[in-house]
């Protein structure tokens, strides 16, 4: 038994985190499971926040720090981390129709940091974006936070996932980045994404960057 992650950050002890990252990787391993779906770094701004206990803390640097040796633990089993929610995801009440209106320093000083600081440490083998919308741009589908940001600022070379929602088109999402969609209703895993392959709004490079990065990650 493993104590929640508002446990976790109450022991400031990096080393326990990382012991507890290489427990649920053995685990994870002997039960076949090759990614789990955590850990949750998003910052609690509010205590009716309702997923706050999946989250580390209100404070970046810490949840940076203890999620970074948590990753290091885990993937050092061969089991892979997907951060999530990328990013901003502070609340369950219409999350998926709400947009996170947050300013430049805010973003990057608050809500980014601490992403940032285990993608540089720890390099999970993948990142899971967030239902809400950032500034108006479903995050899965936003072009400043997954490829300006993400890829090109930070050099994150792997994959990012998002939970199933109806309201985006997947190549919208997959044209900045995205990759695998996870529980996905059927109404939109299967456009035929093919259909659209090759024109103006959905390029060919975006399609042969997703599939090179899942190939990577078949091969870890």
């Amino acid at each position: 038994m493993l104590p929640d992650r508002i446990g976790d950050r109450s022991s400031w002890n990096t080393e326990l985190l990382h012991e507890i990252g290489v427990a649920l990787g053995v685990e994870g391993r002997e039960m076949g499971v090759e990614l789990l779906l955590g850990p949750g770094i998003n910052m609690k701004r509010t205590p009716l926040g309702g997923r706050n206990f999946e989250y580390y803390s209100e404070d970046p640097c810490l949840s940076g720090e203890l999620g970074a040796a948590f990753v290091n633990g885990l993937q050092s089993q061969g089991v892979g981390a997907s951060l999530k929610h990328f990013a901003c995801n502070n609340q369950e009440f219409e999350k998926m129709v709400t947009s996170s209106e947050v300013d430049e320093r805010t973003l990057r000083e608050i809500y980014l940091s601490a992403f940032e600081r285990i993608i540089k440490k720890a390099n999970p083998w993948t990142i899971m974006c967030s239902y809400n919308l950032l500034n108006g741009s479903y995050t899965s589908e936003n072009e400043h936070l997954l490829n300006d940001i993400l890829r090109e600022e930070w050099g994150y070379e792997a994959w990012s996932c998002r939970t199933g929602r109806p309201s985006t088109t997947a190549f919208a999402a997959l044209r900045q980045g995205w990759i695998l969609k996870c529980r996905a209703p059927r109404i939109t895993t299967q456009q035929p994404l093919w259909k659209l392959y090759g024109k103006e709004f959905f390029p060919r490079s975006s399609l042969i960057r997703a599939c090179v990065v899942f190939l990577r990650l078949l091969n870890k």
